[in-house]
Order: C-alpha cells, then sequence, then structure tokens
C-alpha cells in the first residue's frame, strides 16, 4: 500500500480537524527534534511526522490522557517508535550503499575514506546497550528538558532523575573511552 494511500484511509478514519490539530500542534517540534538529532534527509523526516500525526489521528479517540505532559510523551515515543522503524528497514539499504562504494575504491591505489566516524560508532553500539528509559533520559536532558518532564516519559521518580543521569553520562563516556583506548593499542592487522 503507498504512503498515499495510506494517509487517504487513515484520514477517512480520523477527522481532518483531527489531524489538521496533531500538525500544528506536533509538526514543527517534532521536525526541530528529528533534524536536530539524526541524520535524516528532509522528506525522510517529514514523512515519519506524517506517519506519526496520521497515527495520532487514528488512534485518537482510543486514549485518554490525565494532561498534557502525557499526550507529549505518548505522541513522543509513537515517534520515536517511527524512527526506530526507518533506521531499521534502512540498514540494508545503507549497507548495500556501502559496499557498492567500496567496490569503486577497490581498483584504485587510494584509502578508502570511512563511512562514519569510528567514534560515533561506538558510541551508538554504548547506546544500543542501554534501556529504553536510560535513552530517552540521555535525550531529553541533552535537550535541556527538565526532570518533571522527563519523568512523565521514563516512569522513573522526578528525585532519582538527576542521579541515574550524572551515573549514566559518566559510564557512557567511560565505556566509550575504553573502547577507543582499545582501538587505538590494538595494531592493525592486514
Amino acid at each position: 500500500m503507498s504512503l498515499l494511500t495510506e494517509k487517504k484511509s487513515i484520514i477517512t478514519e480520523g477527522t481532518n480537524a483531527t489531524v489538521k490539530m496533531y500538525y500544528e500542534v506536533y509538526a514543527k517540534k517534532l521536525f526541530a527534534y528529528t533534524c536536530k538529532n539524526y541524520s535524516i534527509n528532509e522528506d525522510d523526516t517529514w514523512t515519519i511526522i506524517y506517519k506519526t500525526i496520521y497515527k495520532m489521528a487514528e488512534v485518537h479517540d482510543k486514549y485518554t490522557f490525565e494532561n498534557d505532559h502525557k499526550q507529549r510523551g505518548f505522541v513522543f515515543k509513537t515517534h520515536i517508535n517511527f524512527l526506530r522503524n526507518y533506521f531499521r528497514d534502512n540498514k540494508s539499504f545503507e549497507h548495500k550503499n556501502l559496499e557498492v562504494e567500496l567496490n569503486d575504491f577497490a581498483n584504485t591505489d587510494e584509502e578508502v575514506p570511512q563511512k562514519e566516524n569510528i567514534q560515533l560508532q561506538i558510541l551508538n553500539k554504548e547506546l544500543d546497550k542501554l534501556e529504553e528509559w536510560q535513552r530517552i533520559l540521555l535525550l531529553m536532558r541533552g535537550q535541556d528538558m527538565p526532570y518533571s518532564e522527563i519523568s512523565a516519559f521514563v516512569n522513573k521518580p522526578e528525585n532519582q532523575l538527576k542521579v541515574y543521569y550524572a551515573r549514566l553520562k559518566k559510564q557512557l563516556l567511560e565505556n566509550v573511552n575504553a573502547e577507543l583506548h582499545k582501538i587505538n593499542t590494538t595494531p592493525n592487522e592486514k
């Protein structure tokens, strides 16, 4: 099913007013968040945002929230899930592109440029080892969100989040530095 057909079917299930409301309230925030934190082209970013908005319109009548913070958390979590799906679905695509680029350079004496910064690769591996709530805490605190708002997203007591955040940052830094140290002290094998 094409995205356009999917959107039309979702719009008929939800009301245009609901879609419009979600778009007006969340589109710019989701766009800014996605552009700031992920390397995705603008078209794909908007596609993910529209999926989030249409999904919210589709399930709008099925959920009630205690307050705006809870609703915002639900929208945010849904958007994160669509981002994860995007990266999962495009992982093989990126891998195929890398193989093509490596084959193009195979017949030259030039060094093959690194596709991704080694520090970023290590950081991503370390972040993947964390639990969901830990990644959300690091991400949201990195955007200077107050602990009171983050608490609703991670289901942890507000007064403990500062301690969790400090420990996570320290542990993440130590793990990344340890991996970098291993790489720098291990001789290259050819």
